[in-house]
């Protein structure tokens, strides 16, 4: 549900998981494929530890279906190395998820996306769950590689203040290797933030750096 983006006005707010045994079926179908060489490239998707946590009453964060997943995957005769590439949502990641993807599916680097570092900002976003410095100092701790990271610039409540936070913490960052500016995006919370200045939440005026102004 982050503000700035349609997927879930374009695909809809609940997580819907596929079956084990469906996806199971699709790996053991590819290892049978002539061009196949044994490495699944990118296990997971857009948030790749999202998986397994379907919402009915509450969201189940314990990553207990995925990780059961990625262990019965690596079993699949032909399969050489299963690797997930894609963003991980750091803010429910468990300990034990990063454990068993640092062991079985890194190639080196975790690409996480905190979007931004101040927390007025991130609020405005959605964004503002989870520690940062702390999912940091725990990856770095397990010793598993590297982390990457993506951050946007220029989202309504993000004057030249904001963004210059943003700026030296990523000059303190190994890999802060994507900055995107935020490009509005229809029926998105924050494209009414840029077009109407306000905050939808408290009607109050906020700063939106308009590239025209």
């Amino acid at each position: 549900n982050c503000n700035f983006c349609s997927l879930r006005l374009t695909m809809g707010d609940k997580i819907i998981s596929r079956s084990e045994e469906s996806i199971l079926r699709e790996i053991e179908y590819i290892t049978t494929l002539p061009h196949f060489r044994g490495v699944i490239d990118d296990f997971g998707g857009p948030s790749a530890n999202m998986y397994g946590i379907d919402i009915d009453k509450d969201i189940n964060k314990s990553h207990r279906r995925l990780i059961n997943l990625l262990k019965n995957a690596r079993t699949i005769s032909g399969v050489k190395k299963i690797f997930i590439r894609s963003g991980i949502r750091y803010d429910i990641a468990t300990q034990e998820y990063i454990k068993e993807i640092a062991k079985h599916h890194l190639s080196g680097k975790l690409k996480i996306a905190p979007e931004h570092v101040n927390k007025d900002v991130l609020e405005l976003m959605n964004k503002n769950q989870g520690d940062l410095d702390k999912f940091i100092k725990d990856f770095n701790k397990i010793g598993c590689g590297e982390l990457s990271f993506y951050f946007m610039t220029g989202h309504p409540g993000s004057s030249m203040k904001e963004a210059k936070e943003l700026a030296d913490r990523i000059k303190k960052l190994k890999h802060a290797e994507s900055v995107q500016i935020f490009t509005p995006t229809p029926m998105t919370v924050s494209t009414c933030m840029y077009y109407t200045g306000l905050d939808p939440k408290t009607k109050k005026r906020i700063y939106v750096p308009y590239s025209f102004a």
